[in-house]
């Protein structure tokens, strides 16, 4: 029996041997080539591994400084001072603070510091993914970000030992609103450019809600995991709970020319996308208004959100008007184009896949069950069709979409303003 313990013995250092080679190797390797990741979570996760490498290995140390200095090199460039990044996903800014966290934690265990950018990024981040959080604990649903791994932002946070607080005014372009049990969260910020934008998502002035642990409204999310028609599909303004016109985005994708692979970026964005916080008795609101749609119709859209003081309710008023002369001028020739009969638009309310959705006997109303008992019930003035339509969730951690139902309200605009109200209440 002493023989084959020893053969066994010497076939385990042997593979050890060689697995450490394979790591040395690697290390090498992202030493040489990291600049070549992309800005971001890509060149993050590259410095981060070569640091952990540098610390963790014999003979690898030679590599912790000048990975030490890049990393502040990145830190400075590409996280924002409202703790934000260029890509405006949510998901994607968690994964750099874990990395940036669990490197701060390594270097600590190796008696060495973070850089001050290092350190000065990760306390600008914290109040940033406070307030991107629903009150379920994931994160807000954007620019090709999910709702995150459960329990890896809570355990970032807890690793840092940065006062807790919420990011004021809009945090990385979004807007919160929260009262009671509820979260609003709403896009307030033009759409990324450029290389930012491969994921991004025509999603200005969208909104989800969360009530306890519930989400109710939400947008349809990501379907980069599930082939291209879906990652396209998903990145349209339709799939957003927000207004659409005609069925065209508020923002475009066009295909990068050279670029192999399809890779679309978004053009056309909204420029002015303006955003006022509003305090009263009813409770806090938001009027945020964005011109993705002056240049196609001449229209602006303008979008009222008031939480009330308990958080039981939401009030809604969309409004899309032509503000100029030269607006209007543009207006009159998409309404004569559609022989004076007006230019439709729509206003989409995505369903979770877990909230059963009734539409009332008057058309007027819908209820919402969820599955902890709530009922939410979503009306409207009157002044458009409401109908519940098919949807899906792009959940990236399941095989397929789920499928999911979406209230839409529709109707046509004929003159140079047109407002629409609605309520979503507990009841």
């Amino acid at each position: 029996m002493a023989w084959r313990r020893t053969v066994f013995a010497i076939a385990v250092s042997g593979t050890v041997a060689a697995l450490f080679a394979a790591m040395g190797h690697k290390t090498a390797f992202l030493a040489r080539r990291w600049r070549g990741a992309p800005p971001g979570l890509g060149r993050f996760e590259a410095l981060c591994g070569l640091l952990y490498a540098g610390l963790s290995l014999t003979g690898m140390g030679k590599h912790v400084a000048p990975a030490l200095r890049a990393l502040d090199l990145e830190c400075l460039e590409q996280i924002d001072a409202e703790g934000g990044l260029p890509t405006r996903n949510p998901e994607e800014l968690m994964e750099v603070f874990a990395l940036l966290t669990w490197v701060a934690q390594a270097l600590d265990g190796a008696e060495r510091s973070p850089g001050p950018e290092h350190g000065a990024a990760l306390a600008r981040i914290v109040p940033t993914l406070r307030a991107l959080k629903h009150a379920d604990g994931g994160l807000a649903r954007f620019h090709g970000g999910g709702r995150g791994v459960t329990g890896r932002l809570d355990q970032a946070l807890a690793a840092v030992h940065i006062r807790p607080s919420l990011a004021p005014g809009r945090a990385m372009g979004f807007a919160r609103l929260a009262a009671g049990r509820t979260t609003v969260l709403v896009d307030a910020a033009p759409p990324p450019t450029g290389a930012a934008s491969l994921d991004g998502h025509a999603s200005t002035l969208a909104f989800e809600l969360t009530s306890g642990r519930r989400p109710v409204i939400v947008n349809c999310g990501s379907g980069a995991e599930f082939g291209e028609t879906w990652r396209r599909a998903g990145r349209a303004t339709q799939s957003h709970s927000t207004l659409c016109i005609d069925g065209a985005s508020s923002s475009r994708l066009v295909v990068i020319r050279g670029a192999g692979d399809g890779a679309e970026e978004l053009t056309d964005v909204p420029r002015d996308v303006r955003v006022q916080r509003l305090e009263g008795t009813e409770g806090q609101g938001l009027m945020v208004g964005h011109d993705g749609y002056v240049d196609s119709h001449g229209l602006t859209h303008v979008r009222r959100l008031t939480l009330s003081r308990d958080g039981r309710a939401l009030t809604g008023e969309d409004t899309l008007g032509a503000l100029t002369e030269s607006d209007r001028e543009r207006f009159e020739a998409q309404l004569n184009e559609s022989g004076l009969v007006g230019v439709a638009y729509s206003i989409r309310f995505h369903l979770h896949p877990d909230v059963d959705a009734q539409l009332d006997m008057s058309g007027n109303a819908v209820s919402l069950r969820l599955r902890s008992g709530e009922v939410w019930v979503l009306r409207n003035d009157g002044s458009a069709k409401m109908s519940i339509e098919t949807s899906v969730y792009l959940d990236s951690g399941r095989l397929k979409p789920r499928g999911a139902r979406q209230i839409v309200l529709t109707d046509k605009v004929s003159d140079f303003a047109r407002q629409i109200g609605w309520t979503l209440a507990k009841a």
